[in-house]
């Protein structure tokens, strides 16, 4: 099998992360009346033999400093003027940018959510060193009841045109992401008013206790209520962030100019520059052409070449994506556990690790990823032939038609190479499966309509918060791969609903262990994100989600 690894491993494929174009496409098939990551209703998965033994639950200590329950303030003097900015960062990214609109069905895609957050600021942001919730827009927020959470906004910020940023733009945001049943609307479900008793105030009210709010609120880019739904506003839209829209051209390019008077201070750019290249070595080439400064999805069959260029820094980063694959429970032979279990078993993703994603990927350890609040590290499947063929038989497998996988060529890096070396793995055990790549279109189509028995791809949990993906795609009225199961809805909501972090994450600990045991899915790998830029930058901030943020950027000449 090492031998058919390496093979695959020397053929040329079209190497793409799509991690962010997976997560905009899961989000946007999310059940618009369940929370943003709700799974597939089905009933309880069928038992059979002892799935493996858990280790004691240890659940992830980056717990959000911020005890929600109480005020949280900061000083609200805005930053004195910087010098005059200057210099231009030319950034390539992979994905096409075809939208500025952070509301609708390109909320949560990768190129949207990165020229959002140097656009537009959020009522909070998340610390990508800590994973602390730390103050944006809002300098205070409180929870007076467990379904009330009360915003402050910082004073005197202005949005680009120089009116006003008050409460009222945050209740036009919220409605109009309401309005547009996006994937990011999921986040805010259970949402049930939006009060502004003054200008600097937002009280939102829930219509149950919810304890994921500072996770979605760092993901609300706040838009002007006197221009959102305006016609033509997301041409060119204003914010309040550290860059104003110069110009946009949809799946080509976008400029935007720094904004000399934001409330954080001036950037040290003078503009930004994204420029759309999709296809991977165009884009390298450009890079060490000098021609851009830098990009990010880098396949790992080019890092070395990176790596050795004097010119480039590469950083890599743990991030929020990682691989998987669905087996839909409602299916035969899938609606039994041990066949499942037997399809884990049957594979080494140690050596998959190794030989296909050297540099952007490591073993995974439970259905989210380690940097994510509420990780806890599951029991892994060793990689054990003998006991895959066992747990078949003892289900009374016979093996008939091929069980199909589908996967898209968008759907994650080395996704081919992967989907032929999985194949090869369960056919070595008796389970014929037929690798079946689709269009992005048909794919989606039928991951919303259940159409499938296997499906291959890469999901980001954008917010950091177990719940965006935990609760959007595994409780039972998600309905998202046939799977559904009391106790696991038990779990997901009551952990959503309670405002203290530490019984939140211990919840989740409780979830992950039914999804791993039941083997839902395989969950082989956690994807590692590399950023390559000029050694002629300085001040760049890597970030666990592939948003990263320029204002503190320079570029020397």
């Amino acid at each position: 099998m090492k031998a058919a690894i390496q093979g695959i491993r020397r053929r040329t494929f079209l190497a793409m992360t799509g991690a962010s174009a997976a997560a905009a496409i899961l989000a946007a098939c999310g059940n618009s009346a369940t929370p943003a990551n709700t799974p597939t209703s089905g009933g309880a998965a069928t038992t059979g033999a002892t799935a493996p033994t858990a280790v004691p639950m240890m659940v992830a200590t980056a717990l959000p400093a911020v005890a929600q329950t109480a005020p949280t303030t900061v000083p609200t003097a805005a930053m004195p003027m910087q010098a005059p900015s200057n210099g231009t960062l030319r950034i390539a990214t992979p994905d096409k940018l075809t939208t500025l609109d952070p509301t609708g069905a390109s909320s949560v895609a990768g190129p949207t959510l990165t020229v959002s957050r140097q656009i537009w600021d959020s009522l909070v942001v998340k610390d990508p060193m800590t994973g602390d919730y730390r103050p944006s827009l809002a300098t205070k927020w409180d929870t007076p009841d467990p379904q009330t959470w009360v915003f402050t906004l910082r004073p005197d910020v202005k949005f680009h045109d120089g009116t006003a940023v008050t409460s009222a733009d945050v209740k036009a945001t919220l409605d109009r992401i309401t309005q547009q049943k996006g994937p990011v609307q999921p986040l805010w479900g259970t949402l049930d008013t939006v009060e502004t008793p003054d200008p600097l105030t937002a009280r939102m009210k829930f219509k149950a206790p919810i304890g994921t709010v500072l996770g979605s609120a760092a993901l609300l880019p706040v838009i002007p209520a006197a221009q959102i739904n305006a016609d033509g506003f997301f041409n060119k839209p204003i914010g309040s962030g550290p860059f104003k829209v110069n110009s946009f051209k949809p799946d080509d390019s976008l400029t935007l100019d720094a904004n000399p008077t934001y409330w954080g201070g001036a950037p040290k750019l003078q503009s930004l520059v994204f420029r759309i290249i999709p296809e991977t070595t165009a884009r390298l080439t450009s890079l060490q052409n000098g021609e851009i400064d830098i990009t990010w999805s880098v396949p790992p069959d080019q890092l070395p070449k990176l790596k050795g260029d004097p010119n480039l820094v590469v950083t890599p980063t743990p991030s929020y994506t990682y691989y998987f694959v669905w087996f839909n429970s409602k299916r035969p032979p899938l609606t039994d556990k041990r066949v499942r279990q037997a399809l884990l078993y049957a594979v080494d993703v140690d050596s998959i690790v190794k030989n296909l994603l050297a540099g952007i990927g490591m073993r995974a350890q439970a259905p989210i990823p380690a940097t994510v609040f509420g990780f806890a590290p599951q029991t892994p499947y060793a990689y054990d032939p003998n006991k895959a063929k066992q747990l078949l038989m003892d289900a009374g497998y016979m093996q008939g038609p091929p069980i199909d996988m589908h996967w898209t060529i968008t759907g994650g890096p080395q996704i081919q190479s992967i989907a032929d070396t999985l194949v090869s793995y369960w056919n070595a055990v008796g389970v014929k499966v037929a690798s079946d790549q689709q269009e992005p279109g048909i794919w989606l189509d039928k991951n919303v309509k259940l159409d499938w028995d296997m499906q291959l791809q890469t999901n980001q949990v954008t917010t950091g918060d177990a719940d965006f993906t935990l609760r959007r795609l595994y409780v039972s009225s998600a309905n998202r791969n046939g799977y559904g199961n009391p106790d696991l809805d038990k779990a997901l909501s009551d952990a959503a609903g309670i405002p203290d972090q530490k019984q939140r994450a211990m919840l989740y600990a409780q979830a992950e262990k039914i999804i791993w045991d039941d083997a839902v899915g395989l969950f082989p790998f956690d994807l590692t994100e590399n950023f390559v830029y000029s050694k002629k930058v300085s001040g760049f901030v890597p970030v666990p989600n592939s948003i990263p943020s320029f204002a503190s950027v320079s570029v020397a000449k």
